[in-house]
Formats: C-alpha cells, structure tokens, sequence
C-alpha cells in the first residue's frame, strides 16, 4: 500500500505540468454556462432540458476520454520511454495509480458537470423539478458507465498512442449519440460507449422509480449486469496485458 501511495502521490505531482488538471476543471464549466445560458430562454421542457443536458454530457465522455488517457500516455512517453511503468518492483502498481488518478479526475469532473449544472438550475434558473440529490446520482450514474472506456483507452493509448485514442474515442461519441434512437433499443447493451447515456436516459425518465416499475424494453436489468460483468473483464484483461507490454508502440 506504502508503494501504491508513492506512485499516485508521483502522479498528481505530475499533473503540475499536464493539461489534465484543466481539461476536467474547464471544460464542464463551460458547458454548464453554455446550457445554462440557452436554457434561460429556451421554451422546452424542464424534464427535456434537463435529459438532453445529461444525454450530450454522456455523449461527449469517450471523446473526453479518448483525449485525457492520451495525454496521460504521452506523458509517461516522454518521462523516459515508459520507464516509471516499466521497472517497478511490482509491476502492476504504477498502472493501477495511473488509471486510478485517472478515475479520480473523472469522476471528480462528471460530478461537477452533473451537480454544477444542477445547482445553476435549481438556483440560477428557479427550476424545481429535481434536487441535487437527483444530479448527484446521475453524476455517478454517468461515472460508472465510463469505468469501462477509461481502463479501454489507456491500453489503446499505451500501445497504439495519441491518435488512436482521440480517433476511437471521437468514433465512441457518435456511435453512443446513434444508440440513443431507436437503433440501440435492443443493441445499447452490448456497446460500452453507450452504456452511459443510455443509463442516463433512464435515470431522467424515470429518476425515483423501482428496478421492477421501469418498463422491461429498457432492459436495465440486463444492462446493469452487462456494465459490471464488461467492467470486470476488462479490468482483468488489462492486469494480464500490462504484464506482457514492453513499453513498444504499433508506430515503433
């Protein structure tokens, strides 16, 4: 645990030099102010402006994501040629402080997208639809369906680099913003980058209601044990990678 400490301590000395920081702390505060300002004379629904928000923040997490675990790559690239992950005396730790800082900042940064926006909305804009108990939740609804393409990404990043991972992480946004129609009724399950904005969607139509009161054609039950399930082997796919990667590049 002393040693798990040391490389996370290590990493947030890092981020003195990383735009990480700023991308998690400016950009939802741009798009808080952004929505809020338009939703002050926007004639739509309190429930649909409210949804829609979530659903775009929902949208735009693989991009994000894409973006943060490429950086996060290219900074242990350019430390030495992946030396720091590569030579410690227990090999997984310093992945394990990597994508764990990375899971901090994320969900440091949905719950201010999600609680930011809600606090505006009850107290800017006069809104009493939802409490902030509701955005809480759907900031965390929003985090744990991104477990999944943070772990996804920082592979892709570590070994195929930037590029590839701003690509797919682009591609994951709109294929997640496709899957909110129709086409992903039956299909949003099996497609991690949807499993957050679908979840959402719920979660804003139905945000105090019981596992058993919401429609079974949402299929959340099964979406549920998918998210966990895909969480999870993921996860353990990523601990047996990590041990045969040699800090190579498909570009090397």
């Amino acid at each position: 645990m002393k040693l798990y400490l040391r490389y996370l301590r290590s990493d947030l000395i890092k981020l003195r030099r990383q735009p990480l920081l700023w991308i998690h702390l400016v950009i939802p505060l741009v798009g808080i102010a952004v929505f809020l300002s338009y939703y002050a004379f926007s004639p739509w629904a309190s429930q649909s402006k409210v949804e829609a928000y979530l659903q775009i923040v929902a949208i735009s997490l693989p991009t994000m994501i894409g973006i943060v675990c490429a950086f996060a790559a290219d900074q242990e690239a350019n430390a030495g040629n992946f030396q720091m992950l590569l030579t410690s005396p227990v090999k997984p730790l310093p992945f394990v402080s990597k994508i764990s800082l990375l899971l901090l900042l994320g969900l440091a940064s949905v719950m201010l997208a999600a609680v930011g926006f809600g606090f505006g909305y009850i107290f800017i804009l006069g809104s009493s639809l939802y409490d902030l108990t509701f955005y809480v939740c759907a900031g965390g609804i929003l985090f744990i369906g991104s477990i999944f393409m943070y772990i996804l990404h920082l592979i892709i990043s570590l070994r195929y680099g930037r590029g590839a991972s701003m690509g797919l992480g682009i591609v994951e946004s709109l294929v997640a913003a496709l899957l909110l129609t129709g086409l992903g009724d039956f299909n949003w399950i099996y497609v991690p980058c949807a499993w957050s904005a679908r979840w959402i969607t719920i979660w804003a139509q139905y945000p105090y209601a019981r596992l058993q009161e919401i429609p079974p054609q949402m299929l959340l039950n099964r979406g549920i044990v998918h998210v966990l399930a895909g969480t999870a082997i993921i996860a353990i796919l990523f601990g047996v990678w990590l041990y045969r990667w040699e800090g190579k590049r498909s570009l090397e």
